[in-house]
Parts: C-alpha cells; structure tokens; sequence
C-alpha cells in the first residue's frame, strides 16, 4: 500500500465522520471506541483486533494455547488502558484445513484463560474456512461509569508521564525467536538478557491490571494508551489528540527490559527496543501527581503545552532538556 497505516486510518476517519455533526459519542481515534446511548449509567467500550498468520503470529513457535491467550490480551489491554471493567468477547475465526479440532479447542483454552483473570465471558462469534492462513477476529466490550473514560485526548501541561508495565521484552523475545542477531551478537548484550522472559512476554503478555486499578482509584490519571506500536510512536497518539508536546526522558529508569540495564554497556540495542519495540502492552498515561515510581512503574517524561508555530509531537531528551536525534520508530503495517 502507497500510504502507511496510520494516514490511512485518518482518511477513514474523516470519511465516516463527517455527517455526524450531532455526534456524541467517540469513534474512530482512541483504543476504543465509546457509545454513550445505551445506558443512563455506564458507557459502553468496544474494541476490535484482527490477528493474522504470519503477521502478528508464526505457528513455527507458537502454540495454539498462546495464540489464544495473546488474542485476548491485546483486546484486553484496550478496554482497561481507559480505566473501564471488561464484560465480554466475540471471536471470529478464519480456519484452513491443515488446522486440527485439537488445536481450535487449545485455542479456546488460551483464550478463556486470559479471559478468566478478568471476569470475561465469550459471548459469541464465528467460524468460517480460509484457503491459505489462520486469521482471527477479536471484538470486546466493556463498560465503565458515564464520562469516566481515560482518553488520548486528555494530556495537559505540567503533567507527569508513566508506564506501568514492561518495554522491549516482546521485541527482544520476538528477535530470538527468529533467530536475529541481538546487539550485533554483542558477549555483553548475550550474557545479560533472560532470554527464557523475553520469549515468555512476546507469547503471553502480562497485564498488571491490579497496579493500574490502584493508581486510576488514588491518583488523576487525565490520558491513556495501551503500547502496542512502540513506545514514542504510541506516545505520538497522545500527543496529536491532546495537541501538546511530550517529552521523554532517554535516561529514565528503564527497568523494564530482564537485564542489568545500568551496565557499562552499548545501551542502543536495549532502547531501540523499549522505545520502539512494540507488542508491550503495557500502559503509558499522564497525570499530575507523583507517583513514586516502583519496578514496574516509572516515570519517563513530562507534557508541556504547544507553543506558536510548534506541532504537537513527541521528543526525545537528555538530562539537560536537549533534544536528541534519533531514529526510532514504532510498528507500522504498510
């Protein structure tokens, strides 16, 4: 496709939004999209992701019981990146004949026990041959109190920015599954990455939903987005919808990669990575307060408000507030 993913997802939204002058609920846009009609209490939180055989997953190192599990979670991860209860899932299967009975059912279970942590039931779906590939359709709904949704488009000035969760694990796992050199096949970068957690987290990623239960309940949290393209790329999204200027610390603690990041080592590869990495699902949000920051939760950066002739974006800076180039990027699928 001549056009990347993201300029063609803007085109559609253009496309499908501009009748609605009275529209009132939120579309195409966020993590999820969120109707506001159908309860007097709740919003009603829908997200759908498509999974497709060599693209988001390789039969070569996954089984049928991990394929399942990470459909869910990727789904998951959007409902309660905006602060909302997950109710049910609808899954929609494409399946070619070289597909065994057994390995729908190992699919199933995969499926449901991700779905199990969160109180979730599968509610439907659908079944149909495919000629050539394995594809699947996830649509989950959730629900949460009227107007309480944690939006991109929520950033403001002077807030802190967080991630709760784990960057550049899934890549780095991805990367070994593959058989890819890692850090140029470096002794240092070898010795001290735990591969075995790595693979662990791009299989079946971890979602620390008690932890960001706690922070939402104590805490102002005014955005959110769950990381799936990378770090910067998915903190490009806040920026644009909150038009503000975010920056991120290159000397954060990044505790997130499985090895003694602080080393006296060649850091590129670890934050090639965690900042551009994707497939993390962890959650990058903004807030006002300080929140002291724990293994599994840091704090990497600030928003600052736009500025005459500046756009909103996302930089990358030293421990001096310079600017640092850089030429990360995040997952794109055209």
């Amino acid at each position: 496709m001549e056009k990347d993913e993201f300029t063609l997802i803007k085109e559609i939204e253009k496309l499908v939004t501009k009748n609605n002058k009275n529209f009132t609920d939120i579309g195409i846009g966020d993590d999820c999209a969120i109707i506001k009609t159908l309860s007097e209490k709740y919003d009603i939180l829908i997200t759908k992701d498509i999974l497709a055989e060599n693209v988001h997953f390789d039969l070569d190192y996954y089984s049928f019981y991990d394929i399942g599990y990470k459909s869910a979670i990727v789904n998951i991860s959007d409902i309660i990146s905006k602060g909302a209860k997950l109710s049910s899932m609808f899954i929609g299967l494409s399946i070619p004949c070289y597909i065994k009975y057994e390995d729908i059912i190992q699919f199933y279970k995969g499926f449901n026990k991700a779905c199990s942590k969160f109180d979730a039931s599968i509610m439907g779906g659908d079944t149909t041959k495919s000629k050539k590939y394995f594809f699947i359709s996830v649509t989950a709904l959730g629900k949460i109190e009227k107007n309480k949704s944690i939006l991109r488009s929520g950033a403001k000035d002077k807030d802190n920015i967080y991630v709760l969760g784990r960057l550049g694990e899934s890549s780095i796992g991805l990367d070994i599954l593959q058989g890819k050199k890692m850090g140029n096949n470096k002794p240092e970068i070898q010795n001290i990455i735990k591969k075995e957690e790595c693979i662990k987290k791009h299989l079946t990623p971890q979602l620390f939903f008690d932890k960001w239960q706690e922070i939402i309940k104590n805490y102002t949290v005014n955005s959110s987005i769950d990381i799936s393209d990378g770090l910067l790329q998915d903190a490009s999204h806040i920026a644009k919808k909150s038009n503000v200027l975010i920056k991120i610390y290159k000397n954060s603690k990044w505790n997130n990669v499985n090895c003694e990041f602080n080393k006296n080592i060649d850091k590129e590869f670890l934050l090639k990575n965690i900042l551009a990495g994707g497939e993390d699902y962890s959650i990058l949000f903004t807030s006002p307060d300080n929140i002291k920051e724990e293994k599994n939760l840091i704090k990497i950066g600030f928003i600052e408000s736009i500025k005459k002739n500046e756009k909103p974006q996302v930089l990358l800076i030293d421990d001096n507030n310079s600017l640092i180039d850089h030429n990360y990027a995040g997952f794109n699928h055209f």
